[in-house]
């Protein structure tokens, strides 16, 4: 079977599966359910063009009505995500938005295909951002499912890389590029951290050792351990630090990820975008001189592209047995299965603004080097945000700014006099601060204040547990 026909193949008995779903009669909303048969209607004539292409005959579907009628279901049920607040979102609208961008990569690869024996690079681009914006946005809700979206990836890259192996001058041009690191450079230098306040380093420990000091007759404090993930492939044969094979692990720098474009989600014009890694990378990473900020910060990446996730493996303490929030009972969280796992990445001056968290955390760094500082979760000294005007809980953010108090960032706003105020309350307070490298591992016990910055190019992994 040639690529064009195992993808058309693969296509055509995922419509089968859609269609032949219940068309939802208990739902007593009426516009979901015309919604439902509307797009069950153009499964029905996605069909047809498949069917007649595949016997070579002309078939009777009006091709332009159907690309407007899919691009109108992907419209409507869109503009339910901004109707709703996200977690109060009905999931049947979740189910007919990735069941329409489903349907609508069928229609761009049957027109691309009815036409070459396989995808241009512009239609694979814009295939594949559909379906990862059908799992980032939709969490893969639908008929098929996450699951059939991660295989019909798999098989799309599969395929391209058939077709490539016969493209002599493309292969040797992406290997150029192979042997290249991040730069490891430091441009807005590095923070003097004082040797009292310093973090200090551990290794050899055992998870016995770990679960006495976490519940020891003192709350614990930060520490970092230095041998966690030496073994991690992404620290060694399978180099994170290496563009090169970043991109190669998606998709060629295809997959979408959701970027923070701003200095830091408390500052004025912060924004998020969805773009492709490769995007990502030429425009806010490797750019010599990037127009803004941007951050893939807290973002489940590795289900998301499991390849990734193979690199890397779950420290052994994350399973250990620890204490609850130290100062507030109403903090704490239902015990989770599994560690919540979390990527963060970007260039130098990345920052994360003074927060806590409400999970014990283990924060891996993987690429380059961040200062982390941290206050205990008794210090009255935090200033929390409360409630912002839009009903947003920011409880867990400080007011203040770590980067603009220490003279490493401007302040658009503030007097010297409010600044220094704040300085003198935060000087008798308890502090730890770290510069993490490569390899090492930060312990920030569940209610920490923590301040998070880049020193250069990062990419750090977040353990979350509790």
């Amino acid at each position: 079977m040639t690529p064009r026909e195992e993808v058309l193949s693969w296509y055509r008995a995922a419509t089968q599966t859609i269609l032949s779903s219940a068309p939802g009669e208990d739902d007593a909303d009426a516009e979901r359910t015309a919604m439902k048969d509307l797009l069950q209607r153009q499964a029905k004539c996605l069909l047809a063009i498949h069917d007649a292409t595949q016997d070579s005959v002309p078939h009777q579907v009006n091709e332009a009505l159907l690309a407007r009628r899919l691009s109108d279901l992907v419209t409507i049920s869109t503009s339910k995500f901004y109707a709703y607040r996200y977690d109060l979102l009905p999931c049947q609208w979740r189910q007919i938005y990735a069941d329409a961008l489903i349907l609508t990569t069928f229609r761009d690869v049957l027109c691309s295909l009815g036409k070459s024996t396989w995808l241009s690079e512009n239609v694979l681009d814009d295939v594949v951002a559909k379906l990862d914006r059908a799992v980032i946005t939709a969490g893969g809700a639908g008929v098929l499912g996450a699951a059939w979206i991660e295989s019909t990836l798999q098989l799309l890259e599969r395929l391209s890389d058939t077709e490539q192996d016969e493209r002599p001058a493309k292969k040797s041009k992406r290997a150029k590029h192979k042997d290249t690191r991040f730069s490891s450079e430091e441009p807005y230098g590095r923070p003097l951290v004082s040797p009292e306040r310093a973090c200090p380093l551990r290794k050899g420990w055992s998870l016995d050792r770990f679960e006495k000091y976490m519940n020891g007759a003192t709350s614990p404090r930060p520490v970092v351990f230095t041998d966690l993930v030496a073994g991690w492939p992404a620290l060694t044969d399978h180099p994170w630090k290496a563009p090169a094979y970043l991109l190669s692990r998606t998709f060629g720098g295809r997959r979408l990820v959701p970027v923070e474009v701003g200095r830091s989600y408390v500052d004025a014009g912060w924004g998020q975008e969805l773009v492709a890694f490769k995007t990502f990378l030429s425009r806010y990473v490797s750019a010599e001189e990037a127009r803004d900020v941007g951050y893939l910060a807290q973002h489940n990446l590795f289900s998301q592209i499991p390849a990734l996730r193979n690199d890397i493996s779950t420290p052994d303490l994350c399973w250990s047995s620890v204490p609850p929030h130290p100062v507030d009972p109403a903090r704490d969280k239902a015990p989770l299965d599994v560690p919540l796992v979390n990527a963060w990445f970007g260039p130098a001056r990345t920052i994360t603004p003074l927060h806590t968290d409400a999970y014990h955390n283990l924060l891996v760094q993987v690429v380059g080097t961040k200062y982390v500082r941290l206050y205990p979760p008794w210090s009255k000294a935090m200033r929390p945000r409360g409630e912002q005007e839009d009903g947003v809980d920011m409880s867990n953010t400080s007011s203040l700014d770590v980067g603009v108090l220490e003279g490493w960032d401007e302040d658009a706003q503030g007097t010297s006099e409010e600044r220094q105020l704040a300085k003198r309350e935060l000087e008798g307070e308890e502090c730890w601060e770290c510069v993490l490298g490569e390899g090492d591992t930060l312990l920030i016990p569940m209610g920490w204040w923590h301040y998070v910055r880049s020193l250069s190019v990062s990419f750090s992994v977040s353990f979350w547990w509790n």
